[in-house]
C-alpha cells in the first residue's frame, strides 16, 4: 500500500466509522456490541457490501488478540452461524501491518498488509478466489481514501 504503517494501523481503530466509507463495496457497517470494538474480547457485527454479500450479508467478529509494538489484530468467526456456518466451518484472521523496509518513520510512505486467514470446511460451492479479490479491492479503497 502508499499509506504509512502508522496511517493503516491507526485505520484498524477507527473502523467502525471508516471502513464502511472507505470501502462501501465490502463493509457497510460494523456495530460494536461488546466492549469498545478495539480490544481483545471486543464483539462486532459487520454487514458486508455488494462484492462480498454475494456470499454471505454478515458476520460476528471476536477480536482475541492486539499487539501494537508488531501492528497484528487478530479476531474469529467460530460463533458466528451465518459467516461460519454458510461458507466455513470455522475461520480467524490475522492482520498485520508492516512498513515497507525502506519505510520506517512514522511520516514515511508504504506499508505491507499481511492478511491471514484461516479456515475449515470451506463450502465447494463458492469461489474463494472472488471472495480474496473483494478483500484486496477493500485494501486498495481504504488505500486511496487514506491518501484523500
Amino acid at each position: 500500500m502508499a499509506s504509512s504503517a502508522n496511517d493503516v494501523w491507526g485505520a484498524v481503530f477507527v473502523a467502525t466509522n471508516m471502513y464502511p466509507e472507505a470501502m462501501p463495496d465490502q463493509i457497510t457497517a460494523i456495530r460494536v456490541t461488546n466492549r469498545d470494538g478495539v480490544t481483545a474480547g471486543s464483539i462486532r457485527e459487520i454487514t458486508y457490501g455488494k462484492d462480498i454479500k454475494r456470499m454471505v450479508a454478515r458476520a460476528t467478529e471476536e477480536i482475541t488478540r492486539v499487539d501494537h509494538e508488531h501492528r497484528t489484530i487478530e479476531s474469529r468467526f467460530n460463533n458466528d452461524r451465518e459467516f461460519v456456518g454458510k461458507i466455513f466451518r470455522s475461520a480467524s484472521l490475522v492482520i498485520k501491518v508492516d512498513p515497507n523496509s525502506f519505510d520506517d518513520g512514522p511520516s514515511s510512505r508504504g506499508c505491507t498488509i499481511t492478511w491471514t486467514w484461516t479456515y475449515s470446511g470451506f463450502k465447494d460451492n463458492l469461489n474463494f478466489k472472488m471472495f480474496q479479490d473483494a478483500i484486496g479491492r477493500g485494501f486498495a479503497s481504504l488505500d486511496a481514501y487514506l491518501a484523500n
